[in-house]
């Protein structure tokens, strides 16, 4: 049914709680597993305080979500898994549904923090934008509190 499952990943563990998930719908489909990984630009008022250590501290943050993704494909590799790496820099919405878009991607699996009330309106729901935004099927699993 599946061929290739995008899953957006943003470093925390609340976002891996839908890994097992991708795991078992993989395996059950024989589909390729594409992680992604995506570095929200930093703010323009931001470059123009100290440009070149925020130009270091992104080059390192990269550098970090890069061997972060690296290692996780890696594992699913080592499971069998046919696995791709894409780490971009944009905004996080657009550049999720943009790469299911390049890569053919025909489910997106993510786990939802599960923000409600202020914090919903304060941080927005990446989910609930990527499922208005993509023609791509949507998996959502609650993450946990840490």
């Amino acid at each position: 049914m599946y061929k290739n499952i995008l899953v957006p990943l943003d470093g925390t563990k609340r976002a891996e709680a839908v890994l097992p998930h991708v795991e078992k719908l993989a395996r059950q489909c024989g589909a390729a597993i594409t992680l992604l990984e995506v570095l929200e630009p930093l703010p323009q008022h931001a470059a123009a305080v100290a440009p070149d250590v925020l130009r270091s501290g992104a080059a390192q943050r990269r550098k970090e979500i890069t061997g972060y993704v690296h290692q996780l494909a890696d594992s699913y590799r080592s499971k069998g898994f046919d696995t791709r790496e894409v780490v971009v820099r944009g905004p996080v919405v657009e550049t999720i549904v943009e790469t299911a878009a390049t890569v053919h991607a025909d489910l997106i699996a993510m786990a939802s923090h599960a923000h409600t009330g202020i914090a919903r309106v304060i941080h927005g729901s990446v989910a609930a934008e990527v499922l208005h935004r993509s023609t791509a099927p949507l998996l959502l699993v609650r993450a946990g509190d840490e």
